[in-house]
Parts: structure tokens; sequence; C-alpha cells
């Protein structure tokens, strides 16, 4: 009777990998140190990548650091203006009879 034949069922060579996340971050700095590690060529080469890229993020050039200085600078001295129209002089007192309608 064939009509009412089942198949077996299909059977897969899986095989389980042990991965540990740990491990891996920890032969990735032994492989940037310089150290012996057990990495592929092609890891190698990605942490070869990391290591350039955020190195080269983390540099700022002079110009951005003279843009950073001037900006404080400007920040700075509009907070103290800032301070002297409100505290130094009578403006504000002003304001304040005003709004109390004296």
């Amino acid at each position: 009777m064939a009509f009412f034949y089942r198949h077996n069922p299909k059977k897969f060579n899986y095989i389980p990998r042990y991965y540990s996340p740990e491990e891996q971050e920890w032969e990735e700095k032994k492989a940037a140190a310089g150290m012996d590690a057990k990495l592929t060529h092609e890891e190698k080469f990605r942490v070869k990548m990391r290591k350039s890229w955020s190195a080269a993020k983390n540099e700022e050039t002079k110009e951005e650091q003279r843009a950073k200085t001037v900006r404080r600078i400007v920040l700075g001295v509009f907070v103290v203006l800032l301070f002297y129209v409100i505290f130094g002089t009578d403006l504000m007192t002003r304001i304040v009879q005003g709004l109390m309608g004296k």
C-alpha cells in the first residue's frame, strides 16, 4: 500500500559549536597587542581595522581643538556679560517693578 507510506524524517548533520564572547574578545585583544592568538587571518584583519578606525576617531586635529577653545571663550564671555546685565545693573529691578505694577 504505497498510498499510506510515510517517509522517514530527514536527518540533519548539525554539529553544535561552542562560542564564548569573552574568549573571542580576549583573542582579539591578544591579536591587537601583537601576541600570538588563535584568530584567522580575516579576524586579525578585522581587529586591525577596528583599532585603526578607533584611533583615527579619537584623535582631534588642531583645527578642531582651536574651534572648541574659541567656542568656550565666546560662551564664557557671553555668560559673564549676561550676569553683569542681570546683577550689575538696575535692569532687573526695573523689570520686577514693572511686573509688580509699582
